[in-house]
């Protein structure tokens, strides 16, 4: 097994960026790709990438993110799942539920959701939409259902 080195939206720079969305790009839509993707500009869709995805600190995305890992510098309104790590940095805001091996957080990021971190649980498959059962844990309780107490 590959020794995991820490992360940050700065290390993507130096490696090999298959795609990059610049500051004053915008796309609509899903978007895919087999290699890394850093996105530093506006995204309203579902990214899925075989790789690293990284949201830069001027990066904004409205979709849900799948990856092997994932950076976020930036904001993201939307599920992160990823097979092995995703790292949120001190600039991140998140506002949805994040499923990964592991988790790493940086002192004065923003997250409004549920987190879960268990490598034997985390999904193969795509994202579903969020707020969807199917995007939950199991041992969640899904939003729109009260939690009841026994009474003793």
């Amino acid at each position: 097994m590959a020794k995991w080195t820490k992360l940050s939206a700065s290390d993507s720079n130096s490696g090999e960026m298959s795609t990059l969305l610049a500051k004053d790009a915008e796309i609509s839509g899903t978007l895919k790709t087999q290699g890394s993707l850093r996105i530093d500009g506006r995204v309203n869709g579902d990214l899925i990438c075989s790789k690293l995805v990284t949201i830069g600190t001027t990066g904004y995305v409205e979709g849900n993110i799948q990856a092997e890992n994932i950076i976020v510098a930036g904001r993201v309104k939307g599920s992160l799942v990823a097979k092995q790590k995703i790292h949120l940095e001190s600039t991140a805001e998140l506002h949805g539920d994040v499923t990964a091996g592991k988790l790493s957080i940086q002192e004065g990021a923003k997250i409004r959701g549920h987190a879960a971190t268990d490598e034997s649980r985390v999904p193969s498959a795509r994202p579903q939409a969020q707020g969807t059962p199917e995007s939950q844990p199991d041992n969640m309780v899904p939003r729109n259902r009260p939690v009841t107490v026994p009474q003793n």
